[in-house]
């Protein structure tokens, strides 16, 4: 029987009599700079740990490389001869991440899909989404699992029809959908532009349709169980409440409340971390026993500070602030190589070519040190602007590769200012996060 238990966020332990899938660890290890796990971790990462140590068929699947999602710390605890499935990305970024770690057996699983003990485990990637993200799907020799992560977007095209095939293999009592339910990025709590009820207007709706987005293709895929998770954190922003207010994680009967207007043949499972869901029952931690979502939130707050944990954060710390002569030197040389990398590589790939023209800027928000530069150069510029700003030791630590562009925009470290005010800079937030982690890379050698 196969047993799927909700530790965090978007790590699930999945059971198949001795064998064990671990999805995208992440635990107490700031992501981003600033994002917690809310509630904390419904099993001690211990556990986990010497678990893997004492059973031969433990394996881990990562579905990409975000904090939330891989904390390369907790990995490195775990032995080096575990399997680590990943999907099969163009970008060798991940597997090689990876191997730094020091794991010897990490498989690479394609669309088709690879054969691993009693499970199949198969990756689908939407090119025109992102090229470092992926839905992975789990068959197990009873149950069919659609591990989405943050992938809320239409499923389209061949993955559709793949997924969708082996659904049909499954009835619908044994497929359980796993979806992103909640915001993941700075637009719109980090943009200068808008009132704050603009900013809460914007937030909720962007909410609402990445529930929509997750019932929609749960729903088109054939599934009957549909499992609300990575959503369950929130960020901690030192003078700024506002945000982890906003950002912690959605209630399953707000979810239901979505299915409902929607008319979806689903069943939205009413689990929280540490519940388990066995294809016919729901296993509480307590059972009989309701947890107030409020409550349960506030009660992770106070334990995180309790625990010193919210001064691990970002925005919390103490760094040393660099000149501001090297600081400007250090922005224009970022800027520069994020702009060379964009260009070099946006018309080869066809993936958000419209990055060229745009003016960016960095800017530090207390010494007011700027940098800009447009993309692509030789007089391009299309009248689209946008200005990240952040205080000098955020800044000198992204730039001593201490810490991630990622930090700043989906961390809320900083700010971003547009122009004109809604112009849409998808594209520039992510080629930056592309360029981020190669430029990190390069400051650490």
């Amino acid at each position: 029987m196969t047993n799927v238990r909700l530790i965090n966020h978007s790590s699930v332990l999945i059971q198949e009599g001795n064998e064990f899938i671990l999805t995208d660890p992440w635990f107490e290890k700031p992501a981003f700079g600033s994002w917690l796990p809310v509630p904390p971790t419904s099993i001690p990462p211990a556990y986990l740990i010497s678990l893997a140590k004492s059973c031969n068929g433990f394996t881990i699947v990562i579905s990409h490389g975000h904090d939330d999602h891989l904390d390369d710390d907790f990995l490195s605890m775990f032995p080096r001869n575990i399997s680590i499935v990943i999907p099969k990305y163009h970008s060798p970024g991940l597997l090689k991440r990876l191997q730094r770690i020091g794991f010897e057996k990490i498989i690479e699983a394609p669309t088709e899909g690879i054969k691993h003990r009693c499970f199949k485990i198969c990756s689908y990637i939407n090119m025109s989404i992102s090229r470092d993200d992926a839905i992975l799907t789990i068959e197990t020799p009873e149950s069919f699992i659609i591990h989405a992560n943050d992938n809320w977007q239409e499923i389209e095209g061949a993955n559709l029809e793949q997924i969708r095939d082996i659904a049909r293999t499954y009835e619908p009592e044994h497929i359980l959908y796993m979806s992103q339910c909640n915001l993941a990025d700075g637009w719109p709590n980090i943009y200068t532009s808008y009132t704050e009820p603009e900013r809460k207007y914007i937030h909720e709706s962007r909410v609402k349709n990445i529930v929509s987005g997750s019932l929609f293709n749960a729903d088109k895929i054939g599934a009957r169980y549909f499992l609300n998770y990575a959503g369950y954190a929130a960020a901690f922003i030192k003078g700024n409440s506002t945000i982890r207010k906003r950002g912690s994680f959605k209630t399953n009967q707000y979810v239901e409340d979505i299915r409902k207007e929607n008319n979806y043949n689903l069943e939205v499972l009413d689990i929280l971390p540490g519940d388990c869901f066995d294809f016919t029952k729901i296993q509480k931690m307590f059972p009989g026993i309701e947890l107030d979502p409020d409550d349960l939130k506030q009660s992770s707050y106070e334990f995180y500070e309790s625990q010193g944990q919210i001064d691990k954060c970002d925005t919390y710390m103490s760094y040393e602030n660099m000149p501001c002569d090297k600081l400007r030197t250090q922005m224009d040389q970022f800027l520069s190589g994020f702009s060379s990398f964009a260009e070099a590589r946006a018309p080869s790939t066809g993936f958000n070519e419209d990055i060229v023209g745009f003016k960016v800027s960095f800017e530090s928000s207390d010494s007011k040190v700027i940098s800009t530069i447009v993309v692509g150069g030789n007089g391009s510029f299309n009248n689209r602007e946008v200005k990240f700003s952040a205080s000098s030791k955020i800044l000198s630590e992204l730039l001593r590769g201490k810490l991630n562009w990622e930090n700043l925009y989906i961390g809320y470290a900083g700010t971003v200012e547009v122009k004109p005010k809604d112009v849409n800079i998808r594209a520039v937030v992510r080629w930056l996060a592309m360029y981020g982690y190669v430029y990190q890379r390069d400051a650490r050698v």
